[in-house]
């Protein structure tokens, strides 16, 4: 990539990742957080009757207990992930545009068209120029493929929405288990707002944030690629593996012909190309967007 594009290259979609990033997990946030207050008022509703109508009387201890469990908050992850991905979807289908496209593409057309053996002059001139800006992408999208083009993908997307309802599963757990942990070694009396337990509060939040990411995205990447796949341009270049530039045709008609194309073409271990970099890119960024969460809520609190 910097061999063809320079290092800015490396930061192609920036700007839509940013965008989508805030837009995305603050409405997630927002959305994750009423459902569970909602489901946990519920119950607790539920668990008061019950408790009224058979002994008549209610223990404050008893409403203290009353937690949601592991389907609960995979139901609300999924739920805010869904109305999110309605709302984000243009947004996600840019970033992936942007950072698969190439600057230098009419250049890179002369020099693949010039080669024997390679696609007909036609099929380069539809290499269509990258586009400038965020705003440009949406205005040349909806131009050359409709405004329905916007949610291309948008169907494994909500099928992506168990990343969300896995990731959230998993964090809630880690957080359960961090929180007995933390009781199990201080104590009352001790004061808990020091320098060494606040970092060790802020580690706990990076390590839970950043291994319930690794987890969901392992768990869903099969997915996200097809989404990734069905998003992008019909024609555009890619970096072969000996690191030049050639050009490809990949036009997808839904979602089982991406399947099958996958299948025939690389196998199944197709479905997990660039999962470790992908592990390595989600995870420092889940880490922080939690410890940050965590860290405004309790200052809110």
């Amino acid at each position: 990539m910097i061999k063809h594009e320079g290092v800015l290259g490396l930061y192609r979609g920036l700007g839509p990742a940013l965008v989508g990033s805030a837009a995305s997990w603050g409405g997630y946030f927002f959305i994750y957080e009423r459902l569970k207050s909602n489901m946990l008022k519920q119950k607790l509703g539920n668990v008061q009757k019950s408790l009224i109508c058979t002994e008549g009387s209610l223990q404050s201890n008893d409403s203290s207990s009353v937690k949601l469990g592991p389907l609960e908050n995979f139901t609300a992850a999924c739920m805010a992930g869904s109305v999110m991905v309605a709302l984000t979807n243009p947004i996600w289908l840019v970033k992936t545009r942007m950072q698969l496209e190439l600057k230098h593409v009419q250049q890179l057309n002369q020099e693949v068209l010039s080669k024997k053996g390679t696609f007909s002059t036609d099929v380069g001139n539809r290499v269509k120029p990258p586009y400038r800006n965020m705003v440009d992408a949406m205005q040349t999208i909806v131009r050359e493929e409709g405004p329905l083009a916007l949610y291309k993908g948008s169907l494994p997307a909500m099928i992506l929405v168990s990343h969300g309802g896995v990731q959230f599963v998993a964090y809630e757990f880690l957080k359960n288990q961090f929180g007995v942990y933390k009781k199990s070694i201080r104590t009352p009396n001790k004061n808990n707002h020091g320098i060494y337990q606040q970092l060790e509060d802020s580690i706990g939040y990076l390590t839970m944030g950043a291994v319930s990411k690794i987890i969901a995205s392992t768990a869903t990447y099969p997915v996200q690629l097809i989404k990734s796949r069905l998003q992008q341009r019909s024609h555009s270049f890619e970096f072969s593996e000996n690191g030049e530039a050639k050009l490809v045709k990949k036009s997808y008609t839904g979602v089982i012909d991406c399947i099958k194309r996958i299948v025939n073409r690389e196998g199944l271990s197709g479905f997990f190309k660039g999962c470790i970099p992908n592990a390595l890119r989600v995870a420092p960024g889940a880490a922080i967007t939690f410890f940050v969460y965590e860290s405004v809520m309790d200052q809110f609190s």
